[in-house]
């Protein structure tokens, strides 16, 4: 269990926790928006408008749920092309966020 090793898999946290933040933020501005313009939508535009909120609302909805595998995805999708991340990807699942690099660490020795 090398300092390296905590510092690589802290930092796969950390991107994962700005990106789920970020992404949850930004959804939830999005639907408060929503909110505010719902009558607007009914009342003075076409009913295309109207369904793309609706069908983006209970987008946005459901991915609130899943946050945690979206912002895993993504960083995997962003940083596991890089040859010294593959093997931290390899061990860590999308539910490891809240968990301690030294738990991941001793979970990666257990299975080799």
């Amino acid at each position: 269990m090398s300092q390296t090793d905590i510092e690589i898999i802290q930092l796969i946290q950390d991107k994962q926790r700005s990106f789920k933040i970020t992404l949850g933020a930004s959804m939830g501005m999005i639907l408060i928006v929503y909110f505010f313009t719902f009558a607007m939508l009914v009342d003075k535009f076409p009913p295309a408008f109207f369904i793309f909120e609706a069908i983006t609302s209970v987008i946005f909805l459901v991915s609130f749920f899943m946050l945690n595998k979206i912002s895993f995805a993504y960083v995997k999708l962003r940083m596991a092309g890089k040859a010294n991340y593959q093997d931290y990807f390899e061990i860590m699942q999308a539910s490891d966020v809240d968990e301690s690099a030294e738990t991941i660490l001793e979970r990666k020795t257990e299975s080799a």
